[in-house]
């Protein structure tokens, strides 16, 4: 029996030069680019450049037009609309990493802050991670705010968002993923890991860190070492240096796809 997904296409927002620049070379349908007039530089030149090679519209307009679309918003002088898929489903993302290239999959437990996400998701995206699963109540969503933070990446790297992360971490076990929670509780130290296989990282809001049954549900808890006495890391950094410390291995060992 065949199972056929209707899929809906939403139009999307989207600012700040890297970002719009990011969206200008993906596959995503874009529908309309609004540059502040008399916008100089080679950055405002190369995405003229790009979205007239696209057959993108093209629209140059004033700072207060731009500030009424995105208000409150550090645009950059730049504005673009494009249409975005919805998100994966978490089976559907597991099965796109599913080969013999595996990286690792990102989980967020709660981040809230739309910046923070975007700067997870850039961070993940950088060091190659396969993918990000957040959740979809009590976390912040795909904002433009955060697709500016990620410098572009959440245009590049795929999302799955779930109404349940547990059951999310309990699908990902019954594949043979082993599920790491980064909490500075951890019995054991990131640098005393083995970072090969099918791996998840957990990373927890910025306030409380791992939710308790978050925690039950990881195969092991792992701590970030420090020599400072602040008690944690922002969840950006914890995730750049889990997925730094996966590249770190995966190229000393020769791995496939990593430059």
């Amino acid at each position: 029996m065949f199972r056929f997904r209707i899929v809906e296409v939403a139009r999307q927002q989207i600012f700040g030069r890297r970002a719009v620049g990011e969206l200008l070379r993906s596959g995503l349908e874009v529908t309309e680019v609004f540059l502040l007039t008399g916008g100089r530089g080679a950055v405002f030149g190369e995405l003229l450049r790009v979205a007239d090679a696209r057959g993108v519209r093209v629209v140059l307009t004033d700072r207060a037009e731009l500030d009424r679309m995105a208000p409150g918003a550090a645009h950059q002088g730049v504005v673009a609309y494009y249409k975005a898929p919805p998100p994966l489903e978490v089976e559907e993302l597991l099965d796109r990493l599913s080969g013999d290239d595996p990286r690792p999959v990102l989980l967020l437990d709660g981040v809230e802050d739309p910046r923070n996400l975007g700067a997870v998701i850039r961070s993940a995206e950088v060091l190659g991670a396969g993918g990000v699963i957040i959740r979809r109540r009590r976390a912040a969503g795909l904002t433009p705010a955060a697709v500016k933070a990620s410098a572009g990446g959440a245009l590049l790297l795929p999302l799955a968002v779930t109404s349940n992360l547990d059951r999310a971490i309990r699908l990902m076990k019954s594949r043979d993923y082993w599920i790491y929670g980064l909490d500075p509780g951890g019995e054991i130290s990131l640098w005393e890991l083995d970072l090969e296989g099918l791996i998840g990282f957990v990373v927890g809001g910025e306030g409380g860190g791992l939710s308790r049954l978050t925690r039950t549900r990881c195969d092991q808890l792992v701590r970030i070492p420090q020599a400072g006495r602040v008690a944690s890391l922002n969840v950006a950094v914890s995730t750049a240096l889990a997925m730094g410390e996966w590249l770190r291995q995966t190229m000393r060992k020769g791995g496939q796809g990593v430059d």
